[in-house]
C-alpha cells in the first residue's frame, strides 16, 4: 500500500485552491514581491497603465472575508456569496458522514476523518481539528484549535479560534458573536455569518 505524505496533500490542497478560482474565472493574477521596487504597471509590457483609485476613497465598498493574518473580523459586514455558500449549515448537514459527541468537554476530529464531514454535539470546551479537506459542524464551542488543511469549519458560536501554523487553505465561519481569533498558517479564511 502506498502511503502519502502530508506535505505532497497540502500541496495538492494548495494548488487546487489556488488555481481552480483562477481558472472558473477567467481572471489574472499579477505576482509581486513587495521588497521590489518595481510595480506592475511598470514592467506590463502593454504600456502604462492608469494609477488605480486608492482603496480608501472608495465609496462603501463591499469587503471580502478576513484571510490570515489580517485578524480584522469585526470589520466583515458582507460575507463573499461563494464563501457563504460553502458555509451553508444545511448543505452541509445533508454531507455530513459522521457524528461525533464532545466527552468530558473536548473533542478530537482526527487524521483518520480526512476528507468526511463531521458533526459534533455537547457540551465542547475544546475542540481540536486535525482532520483535512472535509468539513466539520459545529456547535457553540469555547476553543477550536484548527491544524489540518482545506478544512470547512461552521460554528454556532466560539470563544476563540485558533489556526496552527501547519493549517492552511481553511474556511471557518460562525452564526453569532466574536471569537478571538489567532492567525498561524496561509490562506486561512475567517468570516462572522450574521
Amino acid at each position: 500500500m502506498e502511503h502519502t505524505s502530508r506535505a505532497g496533500i497540502r500541496s495538492v490542497v494548495l494548488v487546487a485552491a489556488l488555481v481552480a478560482p483562477l481558472l472558473l474565472a477567467g481572471c489574472s493574477v499579477a505576482v509581486t514581491d513587495p521588497a521590489s521596487s518595481a510595480s506592475p504597471a511598470a514592467s506590463d509590457p502593454r504600456g502604462s497603465m492608469p494609477d488605480a483609485p486608492d482603496a480608501s476613497s472608495a465609496p462603501d465598498a463591499p469587503s471580502a472575508p478576513d484571510a490570515s493574518p489580517a485578524p480584522d473580523a469585526e470589520s466583515s459586514t458582507e460575507v463573499d456569496p461563494d464563501v457563504r455558500a460553502q458555509l451553508d449549515r444545511t448543505r452541509l448537514r445533508e454531507l455530513v458522514t459522521q457524528n461525533l459527541t464532545c466527552v468530558d468537554g473536548s473533542a478530537t476530529v482526527g487524521r483518520d476523518l480526512d476528507g468526511m464531514y463531521v458533526e459534533l454535539t455537547g457540551d465542547c470546551t475544546t475542540v481540536t481539528i486535525l482532520a483535512s479537506a472535509g468539513g466539520v459542524l459545529l456547535p457553540e464551542v469555547g476553543t477550536v484549535t484548527i491544524k489540518g488543511d482545506g478544512a470547512t469549519v461552521l460554528m454556532t458560536s466560539a470563544t476563540r479560534i485558533a489556526f496552527d501554523k501547519s493549517a492552511d487553505i481553511n474556511v471557518v465561519g460562525w452564526e453569532s458573536g466574536t471569537p478571538d481569533i489567532a492567525y498561524a498558517g496561509t490562506a486561512n479564511i475567517t468570516t462572522p455569518l450574521s
